[in-house]
Parts: C-alpha cells; structure tokens; sequence
C-alpha cells in the first residue's frame, strides 16, 4: 500500500511538471530593423554645369562732337547662347529655408546691330557683343524635401566689345569688363541620391543690368581722299535676360539612409 502511494505521489509530480513547461510562455523575437530614408537635405557644396538663351538690349548715345547728347541709335536687341559651369554651397534650417551662395561663369555669343540715325553718317553699323558673363549671387529659397523653388540676387561682370564699321572708312572696336546687378528666380530638383552625393537639376530665370558705359573715349578720324568721318565717343546701355538649365552634383554631408529598429 505504501509503495503504492509513493508510486503515485512521483507520476504526479512529473505530470505537474510536464504541465508547467508546456505552460512556459513562447521566447521573445527581436523584430528586423526597419530601414528608412532620411528626407532630401540641401546642405552641402556642389559642382554643375549650366546653359541655355541669353536676349537683352543695347543703345548707344554720342558724347562727342557737335551733335554731343543725341541718340546715335535706337534700342536694338541682342541675343545668343550661354554656357558653363556653376559652384555653389547651401545650409538648409529645420523650418526648410535653404541660404546659399553659388557663382557662375559663361561663355556667351550674344550681340546685336544698329545702324547710326541722322544727323550721323546712317551707313555706319554698330555692334554691341558681349562674350562672357559671370554672376556671384546669394539664394534664398524652400525646400519640399527633393524639390526647392529660390530667389537669387546678386552682382554679374561681363565682358564686352563695342565695334563701330563704316563702310569705305573702316572699323574700331573697343573693349571692356562690365559690372552691374543681377537678380532671378528658380527650382531645383534631386533627381538621384547616393552614397557619395546627389544629382540635380535646375531651371532658372536671371535678368542683369549694367546701367551704362563709355566707349571710345578718344574720337577718332577717318580720312579717305579728301573725306573725313569721325567716330565718336559714345555711351552704350547693355541689359541681360537669361533662361537656364543646370545639372549639378551635391556632395553628402551626412548619411543617406538610416536603421530604426
């Protein structure tokens, strides 16, 4: 009878046992990270390359001789392409203003004729040409993460030449580095990212003004035979318009993606 009720104390007790480790509760497992993308961040310097149309106007008034004062041409309009590259940098706050500073330098072919206006010999051609153009602007602008739309504004240098050709006489040209005031608008759009930088691209409009300057400050005489022209000094108007495309390359300056868990 004893060994009988200890046989059947042990079973008990292994079937208690077996019960609680099948009531042991399943172990914990760690869930995989989850990888997700930072949001686009404009901070950073970068590289690009840019052209596009370039149109303005030109005018010339004489500042030399009898008819000193008076129009030598009406406005007439200039126009050619534009090419080059571009270096800039940007800091974009946590309330997605972007600041920046970039600065360009193009070639260009833009130029545009006027012939001279009575009292002037009219079969004399003027000609305004500008061949380069370099822009120093600071930007504002706002980001919607990959996209931004900006305003620039700033100072443009230009280089210019001013050819005077009459017909029978001959020609002359003067050159000049010309400064003034520029000032547009555009967007700019990430178009890749990676783990070394981000590729974008930019539309932009700049208008430049560079008021008025003299050219041929010494008149000078042409004499064929018994004739003689003069080629006066005159001051000459010169505007900018500019449509653009860029492609720049931003260089990272943090990480790209990131591991929550």
């Amino acid at each position: 009878m004893k060994r009988t009720l200890l046989t059947a104390a042990a079973l008990l007790v292994a079937g208690s046992s077996a019960f609680a480790v099948d009531l042991k509760p399943p172990m914990a497992m760690k869930a995989p990270p989850v990888t997700t993308a930072i949001p686009f961040n404009w901070t950073g310097c970068y590289l690009g390359v840019e052209g596009g149309a370039q149109w303005g106007r030109s005018g010339q008034t004489a500042r030399s001789g009898p008819a000193s004062g008076q129009a030598l041409t009406n406005g007439y309009d200039l126009s050619g392409g534009i090419a080059g590259g571009t270096v800039g940098c940007n800091y974009e706050f946590s309330n997605n203003i972007v600041v920046g500073i970039e600065n360009d330098y193009s070639w260009t072919d833009k130029n545009g004729s006027a012939h001279d206006l009575a009292p002037f010999n009219t079969k004399t051609l003027n000609t305004t040409k500008e061949k380069w153009i370099d822009t120093l602007r600071g930007r504002v602008g706002y980001a919607f993460d990959r996209f931004m739309v900006y305003g620039a504004g700033g100072v443009a240098f230009a280089g210019t030449d001013v050819t005077v050709a009459t017909p029978g006489f001959g020609n002359v040209t003067d050159s000049q580095s010309r400064t003034g005031w520029v000032a547009g608008v555009g967007g700019e759009w990430a178009a890749y990212t990676g783990p070394l930088g981000a590729l974008t691209v930019k539309l932009e409009y700049l208008h430049a003004d560079f008021g008025t300057s003299r050219y041929i400050t010494t008149p000078i005489d042409f004499k064929v035979g018994c004739t003689t022209t003069t080629i006066v000094s005159r001051d000459v108007k010169l505007s900018d318009d500019m449509v653009r495309v860029g492609v720049n390359w931003k260089f990272n300056v943090g990480p790209v993606i990131a591991a929550r868990y």
